[in-house]
Protein backbone atom coordinates (compact mmCIF):
# COMPACT_ATOMS: atom_id res chain seq x y z
CA UNK A 1 0.00 0.00 0.00
CA UNK A 2 1.40 3.39 -1.07
CA UNK A 3 0.89 5.79 1.85
CA UNK A 4 0.56 9.45 0.82
CA UNK A 5 0.71 12.64 2.90
CA UNK A 6 -0.39 15.97 1.45
CA UNK A 7 1.05 19.44 2.03
CA UNK A 8 -1.48 22.18 1.29
CA UNK A 9 -5.22 21.66 1.60
CA UNK A 10 -6.68 24.36 -0.64
CA UNK A 11 -8.49 24.10 -3.96
CA UNK A 12 -6.50 21.60 -6.01
CA UNK A 13 -5.95 19.42 -2.95
CA UNK A 14 -9.68 18.67 -2.89
CA UNK A 15 -9.48 17.06 -6.33
CA UNK A 16 -6.43 15.10 -5.21
CA UNK A 17 -8.03 13.77 -2.05
CA UNK A 18 -11.13 12.66 -3.96
CA UNK A 19 -8.87 10.78 -6.36
CA UNK A 20 -7.09 9.04 -3.47
CA UNK A 21 -10.45 8.12 -1.94
CA UNK A 22 -11.76 6.80 -5.26
CA UNK A 23 -8.62 4.73 -5.92
CA UNK A 24 -8.76 3.29 -2.41
CA UNK A 25 -12.49 2.53 -2.79
CA UNK A 26 -11.73 0.55 -5.95
CA UNK A 27 -9.06 -1.49 -4.21
CA UNK A 28 -5.98 0.18 -5.69
CA UNK A 29 -2.93 0.12 -3.41
CA UNK A 30 -2.81 3.83 -2.48
CA UNK A 31 -4.12 5.72 0.55
CA UNK A 32 -4.04 9.30 1.84
CA UNK A 33 -2.87 9.05 5.46
CA UNK A 34 -2.36 12.70 6.37
CA UNK A 35 -2.73 16.31 5.24
CA UNK A 36 -1.08 19.52 6.39
CA UNK A 37 -2.07 23.18 6.09
CA UNK A 38 -1.11 26.19 8.17
CA UNK A 39 -4.75 27.32 7.98
CA UNK A 40 -6.88 24.93 10.04
CA UNK A 41 -10.03 26.39 8.48
CA UNK A 42 -9.14 24.51 5.29
CA UNK A 43 -10.05 21.26 7.06
CA UNK A 44 -13.52 22.56 7.95
CA UNK A 45 -14.56 23.87 4.54
CA UNK A 46 -14.50 22.68 0.93
CA UNK A 47 -12.80 25.02 -1.52
CA UNK A 48 -14.62 25.08 -4.86
CA UNK A 49 -12.38 25.38 -7.92
CA UNK A 50 -12.75 25.65 -11.69
CA UNK A 51 -11.57 22.13 -12.48
CA UNK A 52 -14.32 19.81 -13.81
CA UNK A 53 -13.66 16.70 -11.73
CA UNK A 54 -15.61 13.48 -11.38
CA UNK A 55 -17.55 12.87 -8.16
CA UNK A 56 -18.49 14.95 -5.15
CA UNK A 57 -16.08 15.94 -2.39
CA UNK A 58 -17.38 15.54 1.18
CA UNK A 59 -16.31 16.87 4.56
CA UNK A 60 -15.20 13.43 5.73
CA UNK A 61 -11.51 13.54 6.66
CA UNK A 62 -10.40 9.97 7.49
CA UNK A 63 -6.72 10.91 7.79
CA UNK A 64 -4.43 12.83 10.10
CA UNK A 65 -4.63 16.64 10.04
CA UNK A 66 -1.57 18.77 10.77
CA UNK A 67 -0.23 22.31 10.63
CA UNK A 68 3.45 21.25 10.47
CA UNK A 69 4.60 19.05 7.61
CA UNK A 70 7.64 17.70 9.45
CA UNK A 71 5.44 16.53 12.33
CA UNK A 72 3.11 14.93 9.77
CA UNK A 73 5.78 12.91 7.97
CA UNK A 74 7.38 11.88 11.26
CA UNK A 75 4.09 10.51 12.59
CA UNK A 76 2.59 9.13 9.38
CA UNK A 77 5.80 7.86 7.71
CA UNK A 78 4.42 8.22 4.16
CA UNK A 79 5.96 6.69 1.07
CA UNK A 80 5.10 9.78 -0.97
CA UNK A 81 4.39 13.45 -0.22
CA UNK A 82 1.87 15.28 -2.43
CA UNK A 83 2.60 19.03 -2.64
CA UNK A 84 -0.48 21.18 -3.35
CA UNK A 85 0.91 24.64 -2.57
CA UNK A 86 1.12 27.87 -4.61
CA UNK A 87 3.78 27.75 -7.31
CA UNK A 88 6.41 29.80 -5.48
CA UNK A 89 6.62 27.09 -2.80
CA UNK A 90 6.95 24.11 -5.17
CA UNK A 91 10.72 24.05 -5.57
CA UNK A 92 11.76 24.83 -1.97
CA UNK A 93 9.21 22.44 -0.47
CA UNK A 94 9.94 19.61 -2.90
CA UNK A 95 13.67 19.93 -2.26
CA UNK A 96 13.15 20.01 1.52
CA UNK A 97 10.88 16.96 1.44
CA UNK A 98 13.26 14.92 -0.74
CA UNK A 99 16.22 15.90 1.42
CA UNK A 100 14.18 14.75 4.44
CA UNK A 101 13.98 11.31 2.83
CA UNK A 102 10.57 11.26 1.11
CA UNK A 103 9.47 10.92 -2.51
CA UNK A 104 7.42 13.76 -4.04
CA UNK A 105 4.39 14.24 -6.24
CA UNK A 106 4.12 18.01 -6.87
CA UNK A 107 1.40 20.04 -8.55
CA UNK A 108 2.07 21.99 -11.72
CA UNK A 109 3.60 24.38 -12.70
CA UNK A 110 6.76 22.57 -11.61
CA UNK A 111 8.44 25.76 -10.37
CA UNK A 112 8.81 29.47 -11.08
CA UNK A 113 11.90 28.99 -13.25
CA UNK A 114 13.73 26.41 -15.32
CA UNK A 115 16.73 26.72 -12.99
CA UNK A 116 14.55 25.78 -10.01
CA UNK A 117 13.20 22.81 -11.98
CA UNK A 118 16.72 21.56 -12.70
CA UNK A 119 17.54 21.86 -9.00
CA UNK A 120 14.49 19.73 -8.16
CA UNK A 121 15.54 17.08 -10.70
CA UNK A 122 19.14 17.14 -9.43
CA UNK A 123 17.90 16.77 -5.84
CA UNK A 124 15.82 13.73 -6.83
CA UNK A 125 18.91 12.15 -8.39
CA UNK A 126 21.12 13.03 -5.42
CA UNK A 127 18.69 11.68 -2.83
CA UNK A 128 17.44 8.74 -4.90
CA UNK A 129 13.84 9.84 -4.34
CA UNK A 130 10.96 9.64 -6.80
CA UNK A 131 9.72 12.94 -8.25
CA UNK A 132 6.70 13.49 -10.50
CA UNK A 133 4.84 16.67 -11.45
CA UNK A 134 1.04 16.83 -11.71
CA UNK A 135 0.70 17.47 -15.45
CA UNK A 136 -2.73 15.87 -15.34
CA UNK A 137 -3.62 16.54 -18.99
CA UNK A 138 -1.31 13.68 -19.98
CA UNK A 139 -3.75 11.42 -18.08
CA UNK A 140 -7.06 13.08 -19.02
CA UNK A 141 -9.06 10.61 -21.17
CA UNK A 142 -9.76 13.01 -24.04
CA UNK A 143 -6.10 13.96 -24.25
CA UNK A 144 -4.92 10.39 -23.75
CA UNK A 145 -6.90 9.48 -26.85
CA UNK A 146 -5.32 12.34 -28.77
CA UNK A 147 -1.87 11.10 -27.71
CA UNK A 148 -2.78 7.63 -28.97
CA UNK A 149 -4.07 9.02 -32.27
CA UNK A 150 -0.86 10.97 -32.87
CA UNK A 151 1.64 8.37 -31.64
CA UNK A 152 -0.04 5.46 -33.45
CA UNK A 153 -0.82 7.47 -36.58
CA UNK A 154 -4.49 6.42 -36.35
CA UNK A 155 -5.70 9.10 -38.76
CA UNK A 156 -2.56 9.90 -40.69
CA UNK A 157 -0.30 12.93 -40.42
CA UNK A 158 -1.31 15.94 -38.29
CA UNK A 159 -1.92 18.98 -40.52
CA UNK A 160 -2.98 21.56 -37.92
CA UNK A 161 -3.80 21.77 -34.21
CA UNK A 162 -5.57 24.27 -31.95
CA UNK A 163 -5.91 24.16 -28.16
CA UNK A 164 -8.02 26.53 -26.05
CA UNK A 165 -8.54 26.82 -22.32
CA UNK A 166 -10.74 29.41 -20.59
CA UNK A 167 -11.47 29.63 -16.89
CA UNK A 168 -13.10 31.94 -14.38
CA UNK A 169 -10.40 33.95 -12.65
CA UNK A 170 -9.26 31.93 -9.59
CA UNK A 171 -10.65 34.04 -6.77
CA UNK A 172 -11.00 30.96 -4.55
CA UNK A 173 -7.27 30.76 -3.74
CA UNK A 174 -5.83 32.01 -0.48
CA UNK A 175 -5.43 35.80 -0.70
CA UNK A 176 -6.27 35.40 -4.42
CA UNK A 177 -2.55 35.05 -5.03
CA UNK A 178 -2.87 34.25 -8.76
CA UNK A 179 -4.28 37.71 -9.50
CA UNK A 180 -1.25 39.43 -7.95
CA UNK A 181 1.60 37.09 -8.79
CA UNK A 182 2.37 38.48 -12.25
CA UNK A 183 3.87 35.79 -14.44
CA UNK A 184 3.59 33.05 -11.80
CA UNK A 185 -0.16 33.60 -11.42
CA UNK A 186 -1.00 34.35 -15.03
CA UNK A 187 -3.35 32.34 -17.22
CA UNK A 188 -0.29 31.33 -19.23
CA UNK A 189 1.58 29.90 -16.24
CA UNK A 190 -1.31 28.55 -14.19
CA UNK A 191 -3.90 27.64 -16.83
CA UNK A 192 -2.35 27.03 -20.22
CA UNK A 193 0.65 25.25 -18.74
CA UNK A 194 -1.52 22.15 -19.31
CA UNK A 195 -1.67 22.63 -23.06
CA UNK A 196 1.94 23.79 -23.32
CA UNK A 197 3.03 20.52 -21.72
CA UNK A 198 0.60 18.45 -23.79
CA UNK A 199 1.78 19.95 -27.09
CA UNK A 200 5.37 19.10 -26.18
CA UNK A 201 4.25 15.58 -25.25
CA UNK A 202 2.54 15.19 -28.64
CA UNK A 203 5.02 16.83 -30.98
CA UNK A 204 8.25 17.36 -29.05
CA UNK A 205 10.12 20.65 -28.68
CA UNK A 206 9.28 23.21 -31.39
CA UNK A 207 11.83 24.94 -33.59
CA UNK A 208 10.42 28.36 -32.78
CA UNK A 209 7.82 29.92 -30.47
CA UNK A 210 5.86 33.14 -30.11
CA UNK A 211 3.32 34.57 -27.68
CA UNK A 212 1.19 37.67 -27.31
CA UNK A 213 -0.47 38.48 -23.99
CA UNK A 214 -2.96 41.05 -22.74
CA UNK A 215 -3.56 42.65 -19.35
CA UNK A 216 -7.35 43.15 -19.38
CA UNK A 217 -8.02 42.94 -15.63
CA UNK A 218 -4.94 41.17 -14.26
CA UNK A 219 -1.35 40.81 -15.54
CA UNK A 220 -1.08 38.36 -18.45
CA UNK A 221 -4.72 37.31 -18.15
CA UNK A 222 -4.98 36.43 -21.87
CA UNK A 223 -2.39 34.61 -23.96
CA UNK A 224 -2.13 33.51 -27.60
CA UNK A 225 0.88 31.28 -28.31
CA UNK A 226 2.30 29.43 -31.28
CA UNK A 227 4.58 26.40 -31.36
CA UNK A 228 6.28 26.29 -34.76
CA UNK A 229 7.57 22.98 -36.14
CA UNK A 230 9.13 22.16 -39.52
CA UNK A 231 5.75 21.26 -41.09
CA UNK A 232 3.22 22.19 -38.40
CA UNK A 233 2.14 25.26 -36.41
CA UNK A 234 0.18 24.67 -33.21
CA UNK A 235 -2.00 27.44 -31.72
CA UNK A 236 -2.66 27.66 -27.99
CA UNK A 237 -5.05 30.20 -26.47
CA UNK A 238 -5.98 30.81 -22.84
CA UNK A 239 -7.69 33.43 -20.68
CA UNK A 240 -8.85 34.20 -17.16
CA UNK A 241 -12.46 35.34 -17.63
CA UNK A 242 -15.25 36.60 -15.36
CA UNK A 243 -15.94 34.84 -12.08
CA UNK A 244 -19.23 33.39 -13.37
CA UNK A 245 -17.76 32.04 -16.62
CA UNK A 246 -17.99 28.30 -17.17
CA UNK A 247 -14.66 26.48 -17.44
CA UNK A 248 -14.06 25.46 -21.03
CA UNK A 249 -11.24 23.45 -22.63
CA UNK A 250 -11.18 22.31 -26.26
CA UNK A 251 -8.97 21.02 -29.01
CA UNK A 252 -9.30 20.70 -32.77
CA UNK A 253 -6.68 18.60 -34.54
CA UNK A 254 -6.77 18.13 -38.29
CA UNK A 255 -5.38 14.84 -39.60
CA UNK A 256 -5.03 13.62 -43.17
CA UNK A 257 -8.13 11.45 -42.71
CA UNK A 258 -10.32 13.94 -40.85
CA UNK A 259 -10.68 16.22 -37.81
CA UNK A 260 -10.60 15.17 -34.15
CA UNK A 261 -12.39 17.61 -31.84
CA UNK A 262 -12.87 17.79 -28.11
CA UNK A 263 -15.51 20.03 -26.58
CA UNK A 264 -17.91 19.72 -23.64
CA UNK A 265 -16.39 16.43 -22.56
CA UNK A 266 -16.95 14.78 -25.95
CA UNK A 267 -14.36 13.62 -28.48
CA UNK A 268 -15.63 13.31 -32.06
CA UNK A 269 -13.77 12.26 -35.20
CA UNK A 270 -15.22 13.67 -38.41
CA UNK A 271 -13.94 11.92 -41.53
CA UNK A 272 -13.14 13.77 -44.74
CA UNK A 273 -16.40 12.40 -46.23
CA UNK A 274 -18.37 14.20 -43.50
CA UNK A 275 -19.36 11.17 -41.43
CA UNK A 276 -18.62 11.38 -37.71
CA UNK A 277 -18.11 9.03 -34.81
CA UNK A 278 -18.05 9.67 -31.08
CA UNK A 279 -15.07 8.24 -29.20
CA UNK A 280 -15.84 6.30 -26.00
CA UNK A 281 -13.72 7.49 -23.06
CA UNK A 282 -13.09 6.20 -19.52
CA UNK A 283 -15.31 7.79 -16.86
CA UNK A 284 -12.60 9.51 -14.84
CA UNK A 285 -10.64 12.75 -14.85
CA UNK A 286 -6.93 13.37 -15.30
CA UNK A 287 -6.09 13.71 -11.62
CA UNK A 288 -7.66 10.32 -10.96
CA UNK A 289 -5.66 8.98 -13.90
CA UNK A 290 -2.30 10.28 -12.72
CA UNK A 291 -2.87 9.03 -9.16
CA UNK A 292 -3.82 5.59 -10.52
CA UNK A 293 -0.52 5.74 -12.42
CA UNK A 294 1.36 6.60 -9.21
CA UNK A 295 -0.17 3.60 -7.47
CA UNK A 296 0.86 1.34 -10.35
CA UNK A 297 4.42 2.70 -10.46
CA UNK A 298 5.03 2.01 -6.78
CA UNK A 299 3.10 -1.27 -6.68
CA UNK A 300 4.91 -2.77 -9.68
CA UNK A 301 8.21 -0.89 -9.33
CA UNK A 302 7.89 0.67 -12.79
CA UNK A 303 9.79 3.52 -14.37
CA UNK A 304 7.88 6.75 -14.87
CA UNK A 305 8.05 6.89 -18.65
CA UNK A 306 4.77 8.76 -19.19
CA UNK A 307 5.54 11.90 -17.19
CA UNK A 308 9.19 12.15 -16.08
CA UNK A 309 10.20 15.31 -14.18
CA UNK A 310 12.79 16.21 -16.82
CA UNK A 311 9.90 16.70 -19.26
CA UNK A 312 8.01 18.93 -16.83
CA UNK A 313 11.18 20.99 -16.44
CA UNK A 314 11.38 21.49 -20.21
CA UNK A 315 7.77 22.68 -20.17
CA UNK A 316 8.83 25.45 -17.77
CA UNK A 317 11.70 26.26 -20.14
CA UNK A 318 9.09 26.62 -22.92
CA UNK A 319 6.96 28.81 -20.64
CA UNK A 320 9.91 31.14 -20.02
CA UNK A 321 10.41 31.43 -23.79
CA UNK A 322 6.75 32.37 -24.24
CA UNK A 323 7.04 35.13 -21.67
CA UNK A 324 10.22 36.36 -23.36
CA UNK A 325 8.36 36.52 -26.66
CA UNK A 326 5.37 38.30 -25.09
CA UNK A 327 7.61 40.93 -23.53
CA UNK A 328 9.09 41.53 -27.00
CA UNK A 329 5.64 42.12 -28.50
CA UNK A 330 5.14 38.59 -29.81
CA UNK A 331 8.57 38.18 -31.39
CA UNK A 332 9.23 34.76 -32.89
CA UNK A 333 12.07 33.13 -30.92
CA UNK A 334 14.19 30.06 -31.47
CA UNK A 335 13.36 27.37 -28.91
CA UNK A 336 17.06 26.81 -28.27
CA UNK A 337 18.68 24.17 -26.09
CA UNK A 338 17.24 23.05 -22.78
CA UNK A 339 19.27 19.91 -22.13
Amino acid sequence: MLKVAMIGFGGIAQAHRFAYWDCNRRGLPIQLVGACDTDLEKFRTITKINLPTKGEITNELPFGQYTDWREMVEKEQPDLVDICLPTKFHAPMAVAVMEAGYSVFCEKPMAESYEQCKFMVDTAKKTGKFLMIGQCLRFWPAYEYLQEAVKKNLYGKVLSAEFTRYSPVPLWSKDQWQTRAGKAGSCLAELNIHDIDLVRCLFGNPLKMSCKTQDIVYPYDRADSQFIYADLTVDIKSAWLGAETEFNANYKVEFEKGILTYTRDQVIFTKTDGTAESIALPDRDGIMGEIEYLAEIFDKNLDNDRNPPQESAKTIYALEKLFESAEAGGKVLDFGDCQ
